[in-house]
């Protein structure tokens, strides 16, 4: 592994104790920030879709980042 700047910034977390811990963690944190699906069948060109895609990723981003 290499080490940029000063800090370590060590992804992998050792202790299978606080790894659990912090998973659950991020877990909620994204959880939280997907939106209800909504129901039945939508239908529309692929350009519609992915405006769709790109703003449902864009609101789960601000949720995420508000924290």
């Amino acid at each position: 592994m290499r080490i940029v700047g000063h800090q370590n910034r060590t992804e992998v977390e050792l202790d299978p104790v606080e790894a659990y811990r912090r998973g659950r963690k991020l877990d909620a944190m994204l959880r939280a920030a997907v939106p209800k699906s909504s129901r039945g069948v939508q239908r529309g060109t692929p350009q519609m879709f992915e405006r769709l895609d790109e703003a449902r990723m864009l609101d789960a981003a601000r949720k995420l980042n508000r924290r």
